[in-house]
């Protein structure tokens, strides 16, 4: 990738990156804290391990845990892993950073609610486990000390080049793979979450691939092979029918969109026009039958009705029943996090 081409991409994107501490609620196990209990016994698991003492119930943590999660879903969602933070689109900085204000928000009223619980929170704790009530109490931290504990705050940025740019331009080189590599991950768990050994699908199913859809669309200027997968994409949308559930040969087009996106090979493949997924055989809708001549901008204006019905659904489903996205522990890069012992 030549310099020039380099700085178009950087001219185009921004770096968000969020950084979020998070009390752990315990501190390190010191020899003392070996004592035993009444009768002999060794401190329970919840209490003592691997070199450290709990001193509250971890559940009062996980709203934190949460937020947290919430946010790298939202970065996540729109951009790409880039030097510590995601790369997004500038044209959708103003939309994340107006969510992640909300999780901040968020943030600081769970935190205030936490502290005017701290001593509640500790007592609790003390309370279940007597026998070791005294090493517990030893270890709590004054209130103002955890308070300085907790912290959710983000950063949005220009990256430029330097006087020697050549590891810059390989990071920026890598965007594509490391674009098609994030959707491929998550390609793969919506297909064997919803796609794989299903005869019919409910029209949710289309919802998650129209974010993925977007998310290559928004980034299809760090690499050009991403816009023929777009288009690959906005193909087969434009045939699944207005209504009704999937099957048959609508679902069949739709879950090989989506093994397209499972693969960065079969991605990249695309690119170069030598895929080997067939183009889908036109289908009917409930009331008119798909001109098998469209015309790319016909595709196109087809493909954002799709879209645009799809989103405006979504959007009373989700105002009418609260969902939490579903999340890969396991894959999910977390945003970057302290912990305090």
């Amino acid at each position: 990738m030549s310099v020039t081409t380099v700085t178009q991409i950087l001219n185009k994107m921004s770096v968000i990156s969020v950084d979020c501490s998070v009390w752990s609620g315990s501190r390190r196990l010191k020899q003392e804290d070996l004592t035993l209990g009444q009768g002999g016994q060794l401190p329970p698991d919840d209490v003592v391990s691997l070199g450290s003492k709990k001193l509250c119930d971890r559940g009062v943590l996980k709203p934190f845990l949460r937020l947290r999660e919430q946010a790298c879903r939202i970065c996540s969602r729109e951009g790409v892993r880039f030097l510590g933070g995601y790369a997004v689109a500038d044209s959708l900085v103003d939309d994340i950073s107006s969510e992640l204000d909300q999780v901040q928000a968020d943030f600081q009223q769970q935190k205030q609610e936490f502290l005017a619980q701290y001593d509640q929170h500790i007592q609790e704790w003390v309370s279940a486990h007597p026998d070791f009530a005294d090493a517990i109490r030893r270890a709590v931290p004054d209130v103002q000390n955890v308070s300085q504990r907790f912290g959710f705050d983000y950063t949005v940025y220009k990256v430029t080049e330097a006087p020697r740019p050549d590891t810059l331009n390989h990071q920026v080189n890598q965007l594509g793979n490391t674009l098609r590599d994030e959707i491929s991950r998550d390609a793969q768990a919506l297909f064997d979450q919803t796609f794989s050994g299903k005869q019919k699908v409910s029209r949710k199913a289309i919802r998650p691939i129209l974010k993925l859809r977007d998310k290559l669309h928004s980034l299809s200027f760090v690499d050009q092979g991403i816009a023929p997968v777009v288009q690959r994409l906005d193909a087969g949308l434009k045939q699944i029918p207005k209504q009704g559930s999937l099957e048959g040969e609508a679902l069949t087009q739709l879950m090989e969109r989506v093994l397209l996106l499972c693969s960065a090979e079969q991605m990249q493949r695309c690119a170069e026009g030598l895929a080997t997924i067939t183009e889908p055989v036109k289908m009917q809708d409930s009331d008119q039958t798909v001109n098998s001549g469209n015309t790319p901008e016909a595709t196109q204006e087809k493909t954002q009705e799709v879209l645009v019905e799809e989103r405006a659904e979504e959007r009373v489903q989700e105002n009418s029943v609260p969902t939490q996205p579903v999340v890969n522990p396991a894959e999910e890069v977390p945003a970057a996090a302290t912990f305090y012992f």
